[in-house]
């Protein structure tokens, strides 16, 4: 239509329905074939003196990643990629590591499928003290994580009653309009610096009102029951003996991670979010110190490949959930859903801890082509995967972060 009938209908449009000729994309595109994104990245690093040496699809399994074996074929490792962090910059590995850059690989995703779901996303940090908690970052901001198992829970799962939500919902949005009402008026007296701050202000209502709508519409929807995890057991033959098995293990921390782990996969399976960032510092009190002890000391190297596999056990639990529960395409959980394990340093003998040079990645789900192989990328940037990760959900970017360009998963 040309601008004229249109500023001419104008009066008569407001009163219609929304009409597809009008204002809208007639070319939608279609559901991408993965669904969901699960993001986990490890403060301290993997040590990577022990990784395997050979690449290919016929690479030899390092003994300490004995849990993955079993799920080789639906996951890639990739290694010796670059990212330039440090211990300063270890809780920004999804972000990209760039003040150009002001949200991370989650938040992205997000901002294109959260609103498919009734929970947008979650962030969530399940660990000892740490200076550093956050790994979501949002418009340059942190997104804070949830940091206890019950509370996680409680967003993704609990059952309130209807009725309070109701009336909690009606106060929230009445809040909401007299808060509107309140900047329009305004916007007529004050000065056009004052006015584009406002503009900003609006744009920050209208998305709550969104949230909030959204709120309401899921009032209606049947919840699911869900029963608060039970401690999970974990199957590690690297662990020989009793007192490895009780201190990496049956370890509280590893515990209480094997029970956010569940719940993350009973989101994921009840389809409550799609979205879901997991960052973890160590295992124990002496996780830290023993990448300090690298270089100098065969007793911590030894003592960091089991804090490593400890942590495959994790991975290895949640793929095998993945694996065996099927949807409604035919496939399975773990075909619609990319997860991806790495962090924003590792550690070596010959570099010491925190650095940011050999940084492995392990990539699973979504029926990429690379999967039961390892690649080693030789310095390449990891924000090469996360932009040929965004782009595999149908969003289109030239760059994320520092990457040089996308690569085939």
């Amino acid at each position: 239509m040309k601008r004229r009938e249109i500023l001419k209908s104008a009066g008569c449009v407001l009163f219609l329905p929304s009409l597809e000729t009008f204002g809208r994309d007639q070319s939608v595109p279609e559901e991408s074939d993965v669904k969901r994104l699960f993001c986990i990245s490890m403060g301290y690093g993997f040590f990577t003196d022990v990784l395997p040496e050979s690449e290919g699809a016929d690479y030899t399994f390092s003994a300490h990643m004995e849990p993955l074996r079993k799920h080789r074929d639906n996951f890639t490792l990739y290694s010796r990629m670059k990212f330039g962090g440090d211990h300063v910059r270890d809780h920004k590995c999804f972000v990209g590591n760039t003040t150009t850059n002001p949200d991370s690989l989650d938040q992205i995703v997000a901002d294109h499928i959260g609103h498919l779901t009734r929970v947008r996303n979650v962030v969530t940090f399940i660990s000892h003290a740490h200076h550093h908690i956050v790994a979501s970052w949002r418009n340059r901001l942190p997104v804070m994580p949830i940091q206890s198992t019950r509370v996680l829970f409680e967003t993704l799962f609990a059952r309130t009653d209807p009725k309070t939500q109701e009336r909690l919902l009606a106060h929230k949005k009445s809040v909401l309009d007299g808060s509107l009402e309140q900047a329009k008026s305004l916007m007529d007296r004050v000065s056009g610096r004052d006015r584009q701050r406002l503009e900003e202000y609006f744009a920050a209502l209208r998305e709550s009102e969104q949230e909030l709508n959204k709120s309401i519409e899921w009032l209606s929807k049947p919840s699911h029951d869900v029963e608060f995890p039970v401690a999970p057991k974990f199957e590690n033959g690297f662990f020989t003996t009793d007192v490895d098995k009780k201190r990496f293990l049956d370890n509280p921390r590893q515990i209480q991670r094997g029970i956010a782990f569940d719940m993350i996969y009973k989101a994921f399976k009840f389809d409550i979010t799609r979205v879901v960032n997991f960052y973890m510092t160590g295992l124990d009190n002496d996780h830290h110190i023993t990448t300090h002890n690298v270089p100098k000391s065969e007793e911590a190297r030894t003592s960091l490949t089991k804090y490593d596999s400890s942590f495959f056990s994790l991975l290895s639990n949640f793929y095998g959930k993945l694996a065996s529960t099927k949807v409604d395409s035919g496939g399975t959980l773990m075909d619609e859903t990319v997860t991806v394990a790495t962090g924003n340093n590792s550690v070596s003998q010959r570099m010491g801890p925190h650095n940011g040079n050999e940084i492995p990645v392990l990539v699973a789900g979504g029926q990429f082509a690379n999967h039961g192989g390892h690649v080693i990328r030789r310095g390449e940037t990891t924000c090469d995967i996360y932009l040929s990760i965004l782009q595999k959900f149908g969003i289109q970017r030239d760059q994320f972060g520092n990457s040089r360009g996308i690569i085939q998963l």
